[in-house]
């Protein structure tokens, strides 16, 4: 492995991870509800309708790429678009404009993620992909942890939070803008119905459905949720956020590490459980045990993220890695679209209490176990 390609291709999961935790999952949610007078139904509706887009445009442009060798070169491309547009939130002053760069800027941000996931292939080179997984996402969540304390602690507008966010994305992008890059080896001519066909990969996709919805429906409303059932104020939902980083960071290198030792896919059954547990505790939770709940799901989190692409390339050819990631980014996204709306239905029938908000976590914990039930399917026929 080249040193340099894989320290940058690590240090843009800490960039990605720094704009999931300030933007999608923080300060811009808590901004649009709080400061701008919208409602958690505005900012998931305009969230998942661009992850609807995210879905048509993600399958085209990883076809086009994997065909002609040229992934990284779209990478790039998807990496300072994000870097602009998140300047551009500093001059954001009406709910309007805010959700129109949003919308905007997200597009850009999950297609970026969708090649920087089949770019882990080339950067390992095949070795070690477990491993080099855990350390970006080890990492990725370190500057998680460090944005947002200091965009909370260090900013006193929600502009200057944008700004500190935007400044620290692009020192730890730029190193892979500059020096990543992919083999520029041409694919045939990639059969869109041939991958649909593959009822292994469906299974596996299908599956990471239902788990990542899960996943996304907390790390989209875990702060609002926080606010609402527990009274949290910003500081205290980010020492929550935070505290669950800190063991995120510690356990996904162990991840990493394990997938040596275990089969990747073996060890994502374990992940699919403690994602169900995780829910039940989360529903039965106080003000006091919700740290031990963030702690589990910390864990959780780093161990879904380091587990999932690396099944995904060892159950599929190289040559059509990026379209692959295309096809589990399109499930994740519907993930997206499916857990802000399940959400942001049960909130608008039932109110903003407590009580409803309880409720939508508990709905959401019911994916993980559909996604196991899928999941068990996809070994057995990974067995054969």
């Amino acid at each position: 492995m080249k040193k340099i390609q894989t320290v940058s291709w690590a240090l843009f999961d800490f960039a990605e991870t720094v704009f999931s935790a300030n933007i999608i999952s923080v300060f811009f949610p808590l901004w649009i509800v709080n400061t701008l007078g919208g409602s958690s139904y505005h900012y998931s509706f305009v969230y998942s309708t661009s992850v609807i887009f995210s879905i048509l445009l993600g399958i085209l442009t990883g076809k086009f790429a994997d065909e002609r060798g040229v992934k990284d070169k779209f990478f790039k491309l998807f990496v300072v678009g994000v870097i602009f547009f998140l300047y551009s939130m500093y001059f954001a002053h009406s709910l309007f404009s805010a959700l129109v760069l949003f919308f905007i800027m997200n597009i850009l941000y999950q297609q970026s993620l969708i090649f920087y996931n089949s770019l882990l292939h080339d950067i390992s080179e095949g070795k070690d992909k477990g491993l080099v997984s855990g350390i970006g996402i080890g990492i990725g969540y370190i500057g998680g942890v460090i944005s947002l304390l200091i965009a909370n602690y260090l900013s006193e507008t929600p502009a200057q939070t944008f700004l500190i966010t935007a400044v620290i994305f692009t020192l730890f992008a730029l190193p892979s803008v500059f020096f990543i890059s992919s083999a520029k080896k041409k694919s045939a001519n990639i059969s869109i119905k041939g991958i649909i066909k593959d009822r292994k990969f469906l299974l596996f996709i299908l599956s990471i459905l239902f788990l990542t919805d899960a996943a996304h429906g907390l790390i989209i409303f875990m702060s609002v949720y926080l606010n609402k059932v527990f009274g949290m104020s910003q500081d205290e939902i980010v020492n929550v956020i935070a505290f669950a980083g800190i063991f995120a960071i510690i356990s996904a290198p162990v991840s990493g590490y394990i997938l040596k030792k275990l089969s990747p896919a073996i060890f994502m059954k374990y992940v699919f459980l403690g994602w169900i547990s995780g829910f039940i505790l989360l529903v039965l939770s106080t003000k006091l045990t919700i740290y031990v709940v963030a702690v589990l799901f910390g864990i959780f989190l780093a161990s879904l993220w380091t587990t999932m692409r690396v099944v995904l390339i060892d159950i599929s050819p190289s040559q059509q890695l990026t379209t692959r990631f295309a096809f589990m980014a399109m499930s994740e996204r519907m993930a997206s679209v499916l857990s802000p709306i399940t959400w942001g239905v049960i909130v608008y029938i039932l109110g903003e209490g407590a009580y409803s908000y309880k409720i939508a976590a508990a709905v959401l914990g019911l994916f993980p176990l559909i996604g196991l039930i899928i999941y068990l399917k996809f070994l057995k026929l990974l067995d054969m």
